[in-house]
Formats: C-alpha cells, sequence, structure tokens
C-alpha cells in the first residue's frame, strides 16, 4: 500500500460525496412530478391508513390543519429499505431473498466499513470482534446476493428481457467487491490487513497490508465513483419516490410555491412529436387544444384470455425491481 492508493482512497470518498450532493440538488429542481394519488398514505394516520382514507374526508378539511404521522412514514420507509416489502410482494420471479442478501450484504459492509474507521487507533478487543463478525457476514450476504442475482436475471426469461448489460455489469462489479473481501478474510481471519489499510488511510501513512486487501479496497473506491452516474443511485432518488410522488397529498393554495411553478411549467413548450400533439405549442395551449391532428385509429390488439393478460403485466411489472 503507496501513498498512490492512499490518495485514491480519499479522492473516491470525495468525488462520491460531491455527486451525490449534486445529482440530490439536480433532482430537487426537477419540474413537479406527476401525482400518483394511491392511497393509502404512509403521513395519514393510523386508523385511515388502515383502510386508505385521508384528510380530504372530513368536513372543512381545508380549513383544518393537516396532521401528518412521522411514525407511518418510517414504519413504511423502513419496510421498503430493510425488508424490501414490494420487491417481496409485488415481483413473481422469487429474487426477493437474493435481493435481501445483496442489500443487506451492502449496509453490513458499511456498517463494517464504520467499525474499521472506529476502531483503527482505538485498539478496542470488542470493536475488532464486532468488525470481524460484521465484515464475514456482509461479504457472505453480498456475494452470494449479487452472484445468484445475476444467475437468476440470465436464466429465466421473464427477467432476461428486461435485463440490460449494465445491469449484469453492476451486479458482477457488487459480487467482486463482495467476493475479494471474502478471499482476505480466508487468508487473514482476523482482517487485521483490513483495519491496518483504513488506519493507513485515515493516518495518510503507508503501511504493508495483503494484496487481495488492497484489491478490496481499491474496487470499492472505483465503485464509489462509479455508483452515483448509474441506476444504483437509487437508494437517494427513493426519496423523492416516496415522498414527492406516492405520498404527496398537499392541496395547492393560490400564490403558493407550488401553484408558482405550475404556472411556470405550463408555460414550458413541448419539444416532441406525435401524431396528437400540436408543435410549437405551451402546455397550457396543447391542454386546452381539442382539435390537434389525429392519428388514424390503430386496429385493437387481440384480446387475451384474462389470466394469460394478467400473467404478462405481471411479469412487466415484477421485472421492472431490479433487486440492486
Amino acid at each position: 500500500m503507496n501513498i498512490f492508493v492512499i490518495i485514491t482512497a480519499w479522492v473516491s470518498a470525495a468525488v462520491f460525496a460531491v455527486m451525490v450532493i449534486y445529482r440530490f440538488i439536480k433532482l430537487s429542481a426537477m419540474p413537479l412530478h406527476l401525482r400518483w394519488e394511491l392511497y393509502p398514505v404512509a403521513h395519514e394516520g393510523r386508523e385511515k391508513r388502515r383502510y386508505g382514507g385521508s384528510y380530504m374526508e372530513e368536513t372543512d378539511w381545508v380549513k383544518r390543519p393537516v396532521r401528518r404521522s412521522l411514525s407511518g412514514e418510517i414504519a413504511s420507509m423502513s419496510a421498503e429499505i430493510f425488508f424490501l416489502h414490494r420487491v417481496k410482494k409485488y415481483n413473481p420471479h422469487g429474487i426477493w431473498i437474493f435481493s435481501m442478501c445483496m442489500h443487506w450484504g451492502i449496509y453490513l459492509f458499511a456498517a463494517w466499513m464504520v467499525f474499521l474507521a472506529a476502531g483503527a487507533f482505538s485498539g478496542s478487543g470488542a470493536l475488532a470482534g464486532a468488525a470481524n463478525i460484521t465484515g464475514v457476514t456482509a461479504f457472505v450476504l453480498g456475494a452470494s446476493g449479487s452472484f445468484m442475482l445475476a444467475v437468476k436475471r440470465f436464466a429465466e426469461r421473464g427477467l432476461r428481457l428486461y435485463t440490460a448489460p449494465a445491469d449484469y455489469f453492476n451486479l458482477l462489479f457488487l459480487f467482486a467487491i463482495f467476493s475479494t473481501g471474502l478471499v482476505s478474510w480466508f487468508t487473514d481471519p482476523a482482517l487485521s490487513g483490513a483495519r491496518a489499510y483504513v488506519r493507513g488511510v485515515i493516518s495518510f501513512t503507508p503501511v504493508s497490508v495483503p494484496s487481495v486487501t488492497v484489491l478490496n479496497f481499491m474496487l470499492l473506491q472505483i465503485f464509489l465513483v462509479y455508483m452515483p452516474f448509474t441506476k444504483l443511485f437509487h437508494y437517494i432518488a427513493k426519496y423523492f419516490t416516496f415522498h414527492r410522488v406516492m405520498w404527496d397529498d398537499a392541496f395547492k393554495l393560490k400564490g403558493s410555491p407550488a401553484d408558482k411553478k405550475i404556472t411556470e411549467q405550463l408555460s414550458y413548450r413541448v419539444t416532441w412529436a406525435a401524431p396528437h400533439i400540436a408543435p410549437d405549442m405551451t402546455w397550457l395551449q396543447q391542454a386546452q387544444t381539442t382539435g390537434a391532428p389525429e392519428a388514424r385509429v390503430a386496429p385493437s390488439p387481440p384480446r387475451r384470455a384474462p389470466d394469460t393478460a394478467r400473467r404478462e403485466e405481471q411479469d412487466a411489472a415484477g421485472a421492472g425491481e431490479t433487486g440492486e
């Protein structure tokens, strides 16, 4: 481990932090979403969540203060983050257990890094033990989960049709990180090389560590630079999916920031083409236009048996969850 490796570690962490902040700001500045208005909404009270109710059911609801349940939001997000609730419930391809393994491998890998950093200079036996258990568990879960997800996607046609080459690359990249970590544990059961590596990076002091440990951390550092530019960034984007799409049930007040933003966006000009779209109109003009040129009516698709149609819809919906 030389000074170049240390500099690479700091640079990769800096690039990762800057890009996460940059992309979060970019997502925040995007035009207003198309609200789904799906119920139940997580920030409603427990009783309304039970049957999918809304504060708008109440008499004179517009005059009353809106009460939101933070505990409901936390419970819903926790079920999705830690237990992949929607993957288990809606994906029919049996990827839930493998996706759980991979995601928990990532979570525990992050916890392992925290334990390594915390125990780099303390010499605490408890921290070293916690780091070892956490690290090995992360390697096993992450390697098995990412590898089996790649195999599952390749072997099953319903998943293969919706899997891009980049999806395989991402899964195999993660597998390489976890598997080299597993090899480093086999060669160094105490993971003393990993602790030395982290201590050397933090103190900016070159140290001698096994080559496989250096490889493991170099792959991690490359991944940190790569991840914010890919669909793996969904762990940040999900905040907007939940809070600004699925759970946005706020009503619009005249003169409010949302009202002003809608007025601004209605002045945007249509920049795409379609038979039913009149060119060079604003969004508002397009919405008010009923005489736009219409395309010839396409022939209706052949009717499918209900069970076949339902199965195809489930395949399409389920394959949209990458499990990454």
